[in-house]
């Protein structure tokens, strides 16, 4: 039914002769359960690229299988099945660049097969670009880092949680047969020997750069099918705010491969940056060291100077809104989020939205339409979030007014608690009730 594959590659386009350096497939059946895996280091005949972050070593690939050596094998897992992959355009990109050196057409196309961080925005609240996002969001474990098989269970055990969030019938349905019928091309099997790592990779220490502290808290975007698997690169590529002249041309050489324009490029950068921004000042202040990352990323991005000022004053509009002569800005259906610890249980706040026509929700997504903090200074993630989307935030006290419910009674004060999974639960339940 299902081929779940993870490629670990040595550098980021194949245009400029990167090459794949770990593959895994894992085959999975129409319920998400895991059937059998395959993984292999291949020796790319070039350097290994970055090392850092995949932990290949040449040691490790001198005797490897050539992709050559295992593409006959690799046909025989795919054929039939529809391929699903976490950034599905990256992993197809390399893929078919495999074989068309071989002379090999490669049958799919990105429309044909399942990327689980695209659907994560529809079957996951509150989750970011990556696989460690999207994985923690589903209660997914994600053992590995940068290791293809790990990112392989990882992406099909997100796969197996939207198959079991839409019953089993998961709206790719038709996908399905269609990719069945699909004339796969033919291939000698040669014999190989699957390689192994001689140590798994690790994670390496989470830098102070400001991506790397605030990219999990970047708006996800939806303009085209391929603007958040480019930008899920980019935000990798950030993290330690150098990337190399070979990078920013492979970079191109990617957003090029996915059919992205200049001029597409060029906004997702400084809505990136402008987003980054945001963020940054959701404590109200930005340090030098902040301001510093930011024109590093500006220039990284190859945006003008003015940019970063440009980015910081919009960044700088107070986000913070009160009710207008007693009204909301909200219409009946808009959905709002509650974060903070308030005076009153957030479930009795909850309510009162409900009973006022609005759809209170547990997570900031981009159909949100209002946070209510009980600190609009709060530096939550909710709050974070809200900002990169650019929602506005309201007071607690300012909602109550507009409300028109009395303040509590003095010394009074609800525990605060952790959530868990309730608050998604209690939404849920006043939803139905609301639906009734």
């Amino acid at each position: 039914m299902y081929a779940v594959i993870d490629t670990e590659t040595t550098g980021l386009s194949p245009r400029l002769h990167h090459r794949v350096v770990e593959l895994a497939v894992v085959l999975v059946d129409e319920r998400g359960q895991i059937e059998s895996e395959f993984c292999t280091l291949l020796n790319p005949e070039r350097d290994l690229g970055p090392q850092h972050i995949h932990g290949i070593r040449a040691a490790d690939v001198i005797n490897a299988p050539r992709f050559t050596d295992v593409a006959g094998h690799l046909l025989g897992l795919l054929s039939g099945r529809t391929i699903v992959a976490h950034n599905l355009p990256f992993d197809l990109t390399f893929l078919d660049a495999e074989f068309d050196r071989l002379g090999v057409p490669f049958p799919l196309t990105r429309d044909m097969g399942v990327c689980t961080m695209t659907w994560s925005s529809q079957f996951l609240e509150n989750s970011g670009r990556s696989l460690r996002e999207c994985c923690a969001a589903a209660n997914v474990p994600l053992t590995g880092w940068h290791s293809a098989l790990s990112d392989t269970r990882a992406a099909a055990g997100l796969l197996r949680h939207y198959i079991s969030a839409s019953a089993g019938e998961p709206p790719w349905q038709e996908m399905l047969h269609r990719n069945r019928e699909v004339l796969w091309p033919k291939f000698d099997i040669s014999p190989f020997q699957a390689c192994s790592r001689s140590a798994a990779p690790k994670a390496p220490a989470l830098s102070d750069a400001l991506v790397s502290r605030l990219v999990d808290f970047m708006p996800r975007v939806d303009s085209s099918d391929v603007a958040d698997p480019y930008l899920a690169v980019l935000d990798e590529a950030l993290v330690d705010r150098c990337i190399s002249t070979d990078e920013q041309s492979a970079l191109a050489a990617l957003a090029s491969s996915l059919g992205l324009t200049a001029i597409d490029v060029a906004r997702l950068h400084r809505d990136y940056l402008n987003a980054l921004a945001r963020v940054a000042l959701a404590d109200g202040h930005l340090s030098k060291e902040e301001a510093s990352d930011l024109q590093q990323v500006a220039k990284i991005l190859g945006l003008p100077e003015a940019a970063v000022s440009e980015a910081l004053a919009k960044a700088g509009v107070d986000r913070v809104v009160r009710p207008t002569e007693g009204r909301l800005p909200l219409e009946p259906g808009d959905m709002i989020v509650f974060t903070g610890d308030m005076a009153e249980s957030r479930e009795l706040w909850m309510k009162r939205a409900a009973e006022h026509g609005y759809v209170p929700h547990p997570c900031v997504t981009k159909k949100v339409r209002l946070v209510v903090a009980a600190d609009t200074d709060s530096l939550s993630g909710k709050a974070k979030k809200a900002r990169g989307y650019g929602i506005p935030v309201m007071s607690v006290d300012d909602f109550r007014t507009a409300l028109g419910y009395p303040s509590p009674a003095p010394g009074e004060f609800a525990a605060s608690r952790d959530w868990g999974n309730s608050e998604s639960q209690w939404a849920k339940a006043l939803r139905n009730e609301a639906g009734k």
